[in-house]
């Protein structure tokens, strides 16, 4: 073979691989990426749900909180879905500030078109740590967990399946008097938290579609500044609040693999927000007994969301 008919045939092939591919690519169905999706929210709202109400529980001895959310969301090139999620905590404070817990939260989440059902569940397991300092009162929660997330549609559209993932979380939070009331623990106060959750998948199978998504990683944050004015009320202190939240996430593409070949394609954004809100707070004097958290939430497109937190101290 001489060495023009070698660089011709050299050429040949470069130019019919990426048609190959392309054809091959072709032969893979199309996913709807909306549905996939929707387990990097419902992971990143029983995270959050978590490392929130441990924080915001903890009291010295036994301690418990609960939570529960819901909303709505609108992406951009996807499904509009409602969500909804819950979660409990039970815990120990020791006098030294450490704390231990383990909390379950579950989540569902519907889309639209009425034929696609997410889920997720998982037992969550953490430490946190609690002080003061010049004035400042600041808190954390470090927790993990194995979720299992469950997608039911017909084979006809996504199929279904049902798989675990990982998730490691932190949740912060710090809060300061920025002006005293004439009664002590009244006037106007600011409280900073900042989140940070990953949440790792491995692969899983379509259960009646012939094929698998492969594993991916999902980062979700989140900051938050809050103003409050705490008040006596009704044998407690009663604190009404405004805030502001910037949402932010790095989600995985998503890899659909079949005997046929496999296709990429990008993940519905559904992490990336900015929310305001409103609520109000509710707590003993001293922090031990009831408490409670209401807040309506709603980003710039409309979309809301409404949550209730609730605490008991021993």
């Amino acid at each position: 073979m001489t060495r023009a008919s070698t660089l011709l045939r050299l050429a040949l092939l470069g130019t019919l691989a990426p048609c190959a591919a392309q054809a091959q690519e072709a032969s893979v169905p199309v996913l709807d990426p909306a549905p996939l999706s929707q387990v990097d929210l419902l992971s990143r709202e029983i995270g959050f749900g978590i490392g929130h109400t441990a924080v915001t529980s903890r009291q010295d001895g036994f301690f418990l909180g609960g939570y529960a959310a819901g909303g709505t969301t609108a992406p951009n090139h996807a499904q509009d879905s409602g969500y909804n999620s819950r979660g409990l905590v039970l815990g120990w404070g020791f006098e030294n500030g450490l704390s231990a817990f383990a909390g379950y939260a579950q989540g569902v989440s519907y889309l639209d078109d009425d034929i696609h059902e997410a889920r997720i569940r998982s037992y969550f397991l953490g430490t946190g740590y609690s002080g003061s300092s010049n004035g400042v009162e600041y808190g954390g929660a470090l927790f993990m967990s194995r979720t299992h997330n469950k997608l039911s549609s017909p084979a006809w559209a996504t199929g279904s399946t049902d798989h675990d993932g990982r998730i490691l979380g932190l949740s912060l939070r710090g809060e300061t008097m920025l002006r005293e009331g004439e009664v002590p623990g009244t006037g106007l106060d600011l409280v900073v938290t900042g989140d940070v959750l990953r949440h790792a998948t491995g692969d899983y199978e379509l259960a009646r579609k012939g094929g698998e998504i492969q594993s991916r990683v999902t980062y979700s944050t989140a900051f938050r500044a809050e103003l409050g004015a705490p008040m006596r009320a009704v044998g407690g202190i009663l604190r009404p609040y405004a805030a502001y939240t910037v949402f932010g996430g790095d989600q995985d593409e998503m890899t659909y693999v079949t005997e046929a070949g496999s296709r990429s394609f990008d993940a519905s954004e559904l992490l990336s927000e900015d929310q305001l809100s409103l609520g109000l707070d509710y707590g003993s004097k001293d922090g031990h007994g009831l408490g409670g958290r209401l807040e309506a939430a709603s980003n710039f497109e409309g979309d809301s969301a409404l949550r209730l937190h609730l605490s008991f101290g021993f």
